[in-house]
């Protein structure tokens, strides 16, 4: 077996493992915590349903509703925090996992963006491969929100969770801000690269390698020693990256467990059909997508669609892109 099919295996096996322990937690660890946690939301519930009915704010019954509401939210709140501090050497190792992750991102997107366009060359080749690649991005983008749309009134998911909605006086505590035009493309230009490679601000990290890799080329025989050492440094990211792919299947085995030791196994099939159409909807999307494919690389879609087994299903497992974007430059 290969390497790469003994992670991906690895990491599935890690995924049934994480979901085994969380059951286990969940029924003998954290039960006493759960339970209390549900008896308190299902009281303040009563509570808040006792206050609405009585109307009045001055009279003493609605004080006295007011303060057992305090009482049981702050059992919620306390039970919360000791489960929380239980999972913590599950979700340690998937923090810790992401954070691998986001650390070899963009040093690994400049150096690979660099030696690519500044390979090629050729200005005008890049402007014509970046113009079919954002053509590429933006209708997959816009294919991908109006199957969105179509599918989400066609299945109504919300309906069948039961999700109560806040009042619509509820301070989320989230500041609302338009994104116009002029907004996003000035975020996407780079006050300071490194203050881009800090936040691991990918499109401004982008604009920069293009810049780079261009400048690079143009300056001819002076600057094949820096695409020779960005080359060297890109296959060390990638070096890193395998190294850190190792331990994928620890960081899926403990994201599994803490959710399902807090939530229990139920979690599994209470969001089950929520989960059904979501994947039928986007097995439609890639449907389009791999047919689009079709007609612009005939056969060697099926190729790529091979090689990014891996990347998809640690994307899955970890429910992050982030996760799974190293190992995609690496396929590709």
């Amino acid at each position: 077996m290969s390497n790469k099919n003994r992670l991906t295996l690895f990491i599935f096996i890690a995924l049934i493992i994480g979901v085994g322990v969380g059951y286990y937690l969940n029924i003998n660890t954290f039960n006493k915590n759960n339970e209390s946690i549900a008896l308190a939301e299902a009281q303040v519930k009563k509570i808040e349903l006792q206050m609405s009915n009585l109307g009045d704010t001055t009279v003493a019954a609605y004080a006295t509703l007011k303060a057992e509401k305090v009482a049981q939210v702050t059992i919620r709140r306390d039970n919360e925090k000791a489960r929380e501090k239980k999972l913590e050497p599950f979700t340690l190792l998937s923090d810790i996992f992401l954070r691998l992750i986001k650390m070899i991102v963009a040093p690994l997107v400049f150096t690979t963006l660099v030696v690519g366009v500044a390979k090629v060359g050729d200005i005008k080749a890049v402007g014509r491969i970046g113009g079919k690649t954002m053509l590429w991005f933006i209708s997959a983008s816009l294919m991908s929100l109006l199957l969105g749309m179509l599918m989400v009134n066609l299945f109504k998911p919300g309906e069948a969770m039961n999700l109560p909605l806040p009042s619509s006086y509820t301070d989320t505590g989230i500041k609302a801000t338009a994104l116009s035009v002029k907004d996003f493309i000035s975020h996407i230009v780079p006050k300071s690269f490194a203050e881009a490679m800090a936040t691991n601000e990918i499109l401004q990290i982008v604009v920069f390698s293009l810049f780079f890799g261009v400048a690079t080329a143009a300056i001819g025989e002076k600057g094949k020693v820096v695409i020779e050492f960005f080359d060297s440094v890109a296959h060390i990211i990638l070096k890193v990256t395998g190294y850190v792919m190792n331990f994928a299947p620890f960081a899926v085995f403990g994201a599994m467990a803490a959710i399902v030791a807090k939530q229990g196994i139920s979690v599994l099939s209470t969001y089950a059909l929520f989960i059904g159409e979501f994947y039928s909807s986007m097995l439609i999307l890639w449907i389009l997508l791999i047919f689009i494919g079709y007609t612009i690389l005939k056969k060697r879609v099926f190729n790529l669609m091979n090689r990014m087994k891996e990347p998809i299903m640690l994307a899955f497992s970890t429910a992050s892109s982030e996760a799974a974007y190293p190992r995609t430059m690496l396929q590709l």
